[in-house]
């Protein structure tokens, strides 16, 4: 099999495999071994989908007894830090 890349990928391929002391064939295949690999794991990586409502729900859940200190407001927070 031939792969054809523009004259620009394909120096930067030989450079990349004479800085790694091997050869092109060996860095492209490489190369492909991992994109396999990385298409298998996202294929497999389970869908978390949530609803909006879900989600907020969630969030809730998350900041009960979440509270601001004494004297501090939701504006001053946002205000924090700036000049």
């Amino acid at each position: 099999m031939e792969i054809h890349l523009p004259p620009d990928k394909e120096a930067h391929l030989a450079e990349l495999a004479a800085s790694a002391g091997r050869s092109p064939d060996e860095i492209v295949q490489e190369a492909v071994a991992l994109w396999e690999e990385r298409q298998t794991q996202q294929r497999q990586a389970p869908k978390r989908k949530h609803t909006p409502a879900e989600a907020a729900a969630r969030i809730r859940e998350l900041s009960k007894g979440v509270r601001l200190p004494e004297g501090v407001t939701i504006k001053d927070l946002i205000s924090y830090g700036r000049a």
